[in-house]
């Protein structure tokens, strides 16, 4: 029952981690950039939504314009420091440096602008246990807030889906993580394809940071461990593969759940670089993806 308890527990964390993978991964998958702004993004969306619902914005409408602000600076984050790279074709190692010089600002840049201490959403969701089933006199329960990070982050997934499945440009994304060049020659705009790419990681992001935050503080470093664990996610479900990233964060998310209920909260952080380590160990394209050096 306990185990049951924990993984319920462990599968709203595991869409978040979901969320972050998917932004980086696409990023990976189509620019072919390690983006590590991608967990500053995610701090930002956060602290977008703080402010926004302290001015009393309802939480939808709050979580829907931070999106809106992880797409922008996203964008931002591309127009000046990855496309000028992509046009001297130096994205390899110099985007790297860039991403880490760009990821070490934006994190100094809100600690100057906003603090390092910790700071709580208001309270926007009403607290409940909500009983989902009953096994041998014992419940199965799951709180109202967790409920619904759960459900805000499949219906992004599902949404997300759709775009890519049923759209021109979706299917414009897929066939570019595949072979960017040939899709130029065939007269798709890829600078454009490339923005929508970041906007989308960002709006992920961004919502990613919101859904902490209705859970945990807020702080100006919390990036900095997020973009670790989207990485490993991303690695564990395949890199490319957003399917694998959406599998790859519930499996993180359980595992983290399970290690902090049956070990100790102490281990919890390490266990997702645990399961990368292994899975690259055994099957080094992830669960869905191929292998990490066909892309750099």
């Amino acid at each position: 029952m306990e185990f049951l308890q924990q993984t319920i527990n462990g599968l709203a964390q595991g869409g978040i981690y979901s969320l972050i993978a998917i932004g980086w991964t696409t990023v990976f998958g189509i620019v072919g950039v390690m983006n590590w702004t991608h967990g500053e993004i995610y701090m930002l969306g956060a602290f977008a939504g703080y402010f926004l619902c302290r001015s009393g914005m309802p939480l939808i409408p709050a979580l829907l314009v931070s999106m809106v602000i992880g797409a922008v600076l996203a964008m931002m984050v591309d127009q000046v420091g990855y496309k000028p790279l992509r046009k001297k074709r130096k994205l390899a190692v110099a985007g790297f440096i860039t991403a880490l010089g760009l990821s070490t600002f934006l994190r100094y840049a809100a600690t100057a602008a906003f603090t390092p201490d910790p700071r709580a959403y208001p309270n926007m969701i009403k607290y409940q246990q909500i009983q989902l089933l009953a096994l041998g006199g014992r419940e199965l329960t799951i709180s109202s807030i967790h409920l619904m990070i759960l459900t805000g982050t499949i219906i992004i997934m599902i949404i997300l889906q759709l775009f890519i499945s049923k759209t021109i440009t979706g299917k414009a994304m897929l066939a570019a993580s595949q072979d960017m060049q040939t899709l130029g020659l065939m007269g798709v705009d890829s600078e454009r394809l490339i923005k929508i790419t970041f906007a989308i990681s960002g709006a992920l992001g961004a919502a990613a940071g919101v859904f902490v935050g209705i859970v945990y503080s807020i702080n100006p470093a919390m990036g900095a461990l997020a973009g670790l664990k989207g990485w490993s996610v991303a690695i564990l479900g395949g890199i490319g593969s957003i399917t694998g990233s959406l599998i790859g964060g519930l499996i993180l998310g359980v595992a983290e759940g399970l290690t902090a209920g049956f070990i100790s909260t102490g281990y919890k952080d390490a266990i997702g670089f645990i399961i990368m380590m292994a899975v690259l160990i055994v099957k080094p394209t992830g669960l869905m993806g191929f292998k990490f050096e066909d892309k750099v």
